[in-house]
């Protein structure tokens, strides 16, 4: 009888396949990437990787969602002692200033990439959209704290306010994707909070 696998071991292995599935994507680009990339980057066997992922999209997905509970997680937590709907959205911004230029665009090249080669699978394409729909709910959920407690305005669509906070951000992120300095990367994060909080405010 083989020995019995914890669930603690099991996730300590996906999560080191993760982390060498980064390494390779973002390395090598995520369509030019095998598995056999990964293989031989983690020096385990193939059996390993499928006996968790069925591929390397799967991989992804997983990532992109890790990545995206944890902020929600952390943020949520920490939301229970700043009730101020203001306060969670500069707290937001303050998360944005303190993910330095490089880090950003090491993760938007590895999105794009993905998005690019997702828009032309349908079964993909939805699997993203379940993972920005958290983003822009969650925002949408403070927008809404905020029109309740009387700091935003009362006529704000919370939707079109969500989706207009991340557009914004990951436009800016676009434009400093291949050249910009960090210090005015920085400034123009600070230029983004100062705009939106002109359209949020009563």
């Amino acid at each position: 009888m083989s020995p019995k696998v914890s669930q603690a071991y099991k996730e300590e292995r996906k999560a080191i396949i993760l982390e060498g599935a980064l390494h390779c994507f973002t390395e090598k680009g995520f369509q030019a990437t095998t598995i056999d990339d990964i293989v031989r980057h983690l020096g385990i066997s193939k059996g390993a990787i499928y006996s968790y992922f069925a591929s390397k999209e799967e991989m992804y997905i997983q990532m992109a969602d890790d990545k995206m509970n944890a902020m929600l997680e952390n943020s949520t937590e920490l939301f229970k002692s700043m009730p101020s709907a203001a306060d969670q959205i500069r707290y937001m911004y303050g998360r944005f200033r303190s993910q330095s230029l490089n880090e950003l665009r090491k993760w938007m090249a590895f999105h794009l990439e993905f998005m690019l080669y997702a828009a032309r699978q349908p079964q993909l394409t939805e699997r993203w959209n379940e993972y920005a729909h958290k983003a822009l709910v969650f925002i949408q959920d403070i927008m809404d704290g905020g029109k309740q407690t009387g700091e935003f305005r009362s006529d704000l669509d919370s939707a079109a306010a969500s989706r207009m906070f991340w557009s914004i951000r990951d436009g800016l992120a676009l434009q400093y994707m291949l050249s910009g300095e960090e210090t005015d990367y920085k400034r123009m994060i600070d230029e983004m909070e100062s705009m939106v909080f002109r359209y949020i405010l009563v």
